[in-house]
């Protein structure tokens, strides 16, 4: 497909993103501290399967991440690529076409991204070009339906440029990934899953939250002999579930073993807590009365770990958001600040401080790319990750869930040995502090 060749059309598109992005300096200049340096994909081969395609939401493909295998390109390496036909210096020109795409799909992002990898495509080699083809498609669906672009479409492109620096650096071979590709192209195409989709999915989820809460109605119930006469109900209710799960086609179907495991761990949690608040007699309760103090605070977050709840007092929280799974493998005892920005981090205009409120947001870029912080308490599986920091000290949250709550008036405050215990509502929580 031809691309437009409007001279005017083109010099007002560069000015528009000047105005946005501030103008390019040329490139003689010598760089300052402050500049990102330039970087190359060292990725590992891909399986040649097509089962790993639907992981994760949003993802129509499954190539290695950008932001896991960047490294800097030594001189010598960027000597070589010169005397190459497709060099690592055009594959990051289409990787920053495709920044601008990102950050917002406009006809006149589409149309530059179209524009530079139609450039890049001349000096390609033959072979390559079917994967070219292919972006062109989806940079060309998205100049004309910028309204309808979805993240997996976005996420497409970024795999794209992935397979090509596979096979144009590291020389792998093209028909794995370009059969890949054509298949995730297949299934985007096909568009979003359909409301009868979503409304099964919605239903089986329902079915799942319902056959937890009547384990643990059963596990209740089963505790006194008051109440034993509803077991009855709550045993043929999960038979019932069970029996309309097991219709459902075996990849769809969920793990109620897995599912039971969890509930019991629970319960002993449960039957643990419930023995230990026997044990407190009008003596303890006494002295807790006689000790309490009114909060400092008044806002908090009510935050979950697996076998903990606590509040953390809200003026302490520097970021709270979601946790990415794919940190997991890049943390230990303490968290890197700079994973926080991802792929991002190699481009000087986006800065980590503006991720940051109070005190933290004040500390340089380059403190904060090098800061890291121990991890105070963590799940098993985190969802979301929430950061302390106060009086240039901080600390690591990553917790199941957590819930912004303005404290009550009545609220108060105990001291147990180096602890501090919160009472809301007749609710004991641990007060978590840097």
């Amino acid at each position: 497909m031809s691309l437009p060749n409007d001279k005017d059309f083109e010099l007002a598109v560069d000015k528009a993103i000047d105005e946005i992005f501030g103008k390019v300096e040329s490139q003689t200049l010598e760089p300052s501290e402050d500049d990102e340096v330039k970087v190359q994909l060292e990725l590992e081969p891909l399986l040649e399967t097509e089962s790993n395609l639907n992981d994760t939401e949003n993802k129509v493909i499954n190539f290695p991440q950008l932001e896991e295998t960047l490294r800097v390109v030594p001189d010598e390496e960027k000597e070589e690529e010169a005397e190459e036909k497709l060099t690592q210096q055009d594959l990051e020109k289409i990787a920053a076409s495709l920044l601008s795409l990102e950050w917002e799909v406009t006809p006149e992002t589409s149309f530059e991204f179209l524009a530079t990898l139609e450039e890049i495509k001349q000096k390609a080699d033959q072979e390559l070009h079917p994967i070219f083809d292919l972006l062109h498609e989806v940079g060309n669906w998205l100049k004309e339906r910028p309204e309808e672009a979805r993240p997996e479409w976005l996420h497409f492109l970024h795999q794209g440029i992935v397979a090509l620096n596979l096979i144009v650096i590291h020389g792998k071979d093209i028909d794995p990934y370009l059969r890949q590709l054509q298949t995730a192209l297949k299934k985007l195409k096909k568009g979003p899953e359909t409301k009868e989709d979503k409304i099964k999915g919605q239903l089986i989820k329902q079915l799942v939250y319902d056959y937890q809460r009547f384990l643990m109605f059963e596990w209740l119930f089963g505790r006194s002999p008051k109440t034993r006469h509803w077991l009855g109900i709550c045993q043929k209710s999960l038979k019932e579930i069970e029996d309309t799960l097991k219709l459902l086609p075996p990849e769809e179907q969920p793990d109620l073993e897995k599912i039971k495991e969890k509930i019991f761990e629970k319960t002993k949690i449960l039957a643990k807590k419930s023995t230990q608040s026997k044990i407190i007699n009008k003596k303890e309760i006494k002295e807790k009365i006689h000790y309490q103090k009114r909060l400092n605070f008044k806002e908090g977050y009510h935050c979950f770990t697996d076998n903990e709840e606590f509040i953390v007092p809200a003026s302490q929280v520097a970021y709270f958001g979601p946790f990415k799974p794919n940190w997991e493998k890049k943390i230990s005892e303490n968290f890197p600040l700079i994973l926080l920005l991802g792929i991002w981090r190699f481009f000087s205009f986006i800065k980590l401080k503006n991720k940051f409120k109070g005190e933290l947001s004040q500390k340089s870029e380059q403190e904060l790319k090098n800061m890291s912080l121990p991890i105070i308490k963590r799940s098993d599986d985190p969802e979301f990750i929430m950061i302390l920091w106060e009086d240039n000290r901080g600390g690591i949250l990553l917790l199941k869930e957590a819930v912004f709550v303005e404290i009550p008036e009545k609220a108060f405050s105990v001291s147990k040995g180096n602890k501090k215990i919160v009472f809301i509502e007749d609710k004991e929580l641990p007060i978590i502090q840097v």
